[in-house]
């Protein structure tokens, strides 16, 4: 038994700095991605802005060409 606690220890301490290595690895990666997720969240919130943006400019602009087209054809108003 003394053998066997013995063995998993030398590997443990052999292996540590693989452990270690991967766990904080792992924990980038993670952090990396919950960073990509945020970023990717934020471009869709812009990107769907943008386009509420160009909806309503649109709409002044269709709102604007049909007074200017009542004024051509109403001269006397």
């Amino acid at each position: 038994m003394d053998f066997l606690l013995a063995f998993a220890v030398t590997g443990l301490a052999a292996s540590g700095g693989w452990i270690a290595w991967a766990a904080v690895r792992s924990w980038s990666r993670i952090r990396d991605r919950r960073h990509e997720l945020r970023l990717a969240r934020a471009r869709a919130a812009a990107d769907i802005r943008r386009a509420e943006l160009a909806a309503q400019v649109r709409e002044i602009e269709v709102a604007n060409e049909t007074y200017q087209d009542f004024v051509r054809r109403h001269p006397e108003r």
